[in-house]
């Protein structure tokens, strides 16, 4: 009885022992996965193959061999160079991105090892091939065929290995490149309209003019530098310009298109007009500088055959474009009447100790005197005091005559004096203006009668007649100068 027990005593230690054993099992692989998934979780994802390395410093050539275009470019004096043809204009920012690709070209998978077929990923005769030879001489070349339209990328090897491989596609997009694509174009600079400081037409067949600063050639009238352009060329002196008008006219320049790509050959510029170009059109503008001021020039050669364009070349370049003939036109052909300054005596009150006044006979004379005092603040005021015909003005006359003073000046010109125009001697209206400080002088303007036109007076200014006014309007200025008795 006594050993029943005893073995059933030791039947159940050894289920006991057992169940033990079979939970550390259970633990232990509990806790094993659980590890295993944490490596998992951690793990840095697959970076690929890399299956070359080259610093852009150690290149001496990239070779590209593809049904699109084929081309090599060679490192020489850290510059790289289009071999081949030495006038090619290379897109080196292209060559660049191809460099720091190389740096660390790169697979994203393994497809398949050791592949029977290589047609199969279209390696056999590649879209592409490409060659990078170092400067020690070493060579590698990789054959990229078709895209993998499940993963987004191409198939590629490394020559004379059956392993395929997957690339990205921006990998094979930067060395499948067409002919234009490797190639920078010539652009027009851009700028802002009102950053313009200057425009010139050179031309047999257009106008020629230059709008340039004349602060060194026309006294500032206005006191206020509202007038620091002016036209040269088209009239016996400048003119002045207003730089509103001028900045609204350079809009047309501000983005100029170049056209159609034509060559890019030196030898070739004589086809088509533009060896020795008539007609040359330059731009100034503000640069990034406050003080910096760049500028581009344009030629333009013969029209195309049909006449719808015109050739055109950048100063300093080979490439010739096709510009529309309509384009060319309006860079071309410029109302430059209509940048110029309306008013031919606008002349700032303060600058001047005098103005008289002769019409019908009758002359009157203005007065002005101009005293500064210096305030405690290191301010300046000035109080403006008037005569007419010698009589001195109070407040309210002085306020009187500034009314009138705008009025003078205020008269503009409507269009140019024909070249045939007769015009009378005897003006209907003279102005002169006498400078603050010398008296002398310093701008006289006279209306005169224009035979056969009784709706307009020439302007004479300075001694020089260029532009028309409406006869109307002096006519009433003439009336408010005889009867204005302060």
């Amino acid at each position: 009885m006594a050993s029943k027990k005893k073995k059933r005593k030791n039947m159940i230690t050894l289920l006991s022992l057992c169940a033990v054993f079979v939970l550390l099992l259970v633990v232990y692989f509990a806790a094993s996965k659980w590890k295993d998934g944490e490596e998992e979780e951690t793990a840095e994802p697959d970076a690929g193959m890399q299956l070359l390395a080259v610093e852009t410093g150690d290149i001496s050539e990239i070779k590209a061999e593809s049904d699109l275009f084929s081309y090599t470019v060679k490192a020489e004096e850290n510059q790289w160079k289009f071999v081949g043809d030495e006038e090619f204009p290379l897109a080196t920012a292209k060559v660049d991105t191809m460099a720091e690709i190389l740096m660390d070209f790169r697979a994203t998978s393994l497809v398949l090892a050791d592949a029977d077929d290589l047609f199969e990923y279209g390696l056999l005769q590649p879209a592409l091939t490409l060659t990078v030879t170092k400067k020690n001489g070493e060579v590698s070349t990789f054959c990229i065929g078709d895209n993998s339209s499940a993963d987004g990328g191409y198939y590629a090897c490394v020559q004379g290995s059956n392993d395929v491989y997957l690339i990205e596609a921006q990998t094979q997009e930067a060395f499948y490149l067409s002919r234009e694509d490797m190639m920078q174009f010539d652009t027009v600079p851009t700028f802002t309209s009102d950053s313009a400081e200057g425009l010139k037409v050179v031309s047999d067949t257009y106008k020629s003019f230059t709008i340039k600063d004349s602060t060194e050639d026309l006294k500032d009238l206005t006191a206020m530098a509202l007038y620091t352009m002016a036209l040269y060329d088209v009239y016996e002196r400048p003119v002045r310009v207003d730089l509103t008008n001028f900045a609204t006219l350079m809009e047309n320049y501000a983005s100029i298109a170049l056209g159609e790509f034509v060559t890019y050959h030196a030898a070739d510029a004589a086809l088509y007009g533009l060896s020795s170009p008539e007609t040359a059109l330059t731009v100034w503008y503000q640069g990034e500088g406050e003080e910096e001021t760049d500028d581009f020039t344009l030629y333009f050669g013969n029209r195309t055959e049909d006449g719808s364009g015109i050739y055109v070349r950048l100063e300093g370049s080979n490439q010739i474009f096709i510009m529309a003939a309509e384009t060319a036109e309006t860079l071309l052909k410029v109302d430059t009447f209509s940048v110029l300054s309306r008013f031919t005596q606008m002349v700032n009150i303060t600058s001047i100790s005098g103005l008289t006044v002769q019409y019908d006979g009758s002359e009157r004379v203005f007065g002005m005197r101009h005293e500064k005092e210096e305030n405690e603040n290191g301010s300046t005021t000035s109080t403006d005091y008037f005569t007419v015909d010698g009589k001195e003005l109070d407040k309210e006359g002085g306020d009187l005559f500034r009314d009138l003073y705008q009025v003078i000046i205020g008269v503009a010109i409507e269009a140019e004096l024909k070249e045939d125009a007769v015009t009378g001697t005897k003006e209907v209206l003279a102005l002169t203006f006498f400078e603050d400080g010398t008296n002398e002088v310093m701008h006289k303007v006279r209306y005169l009668p224009i035979e056969g036109d009784a709706a307009h007076y020439a302007v004479e200014e300075n001694g020089l007649c260029l532009f028309i006014v409406d006869a109307a309007t002096v006519d009433e200025l003439i009336v408010k100068i005889k009867e204005f008795q302060p």
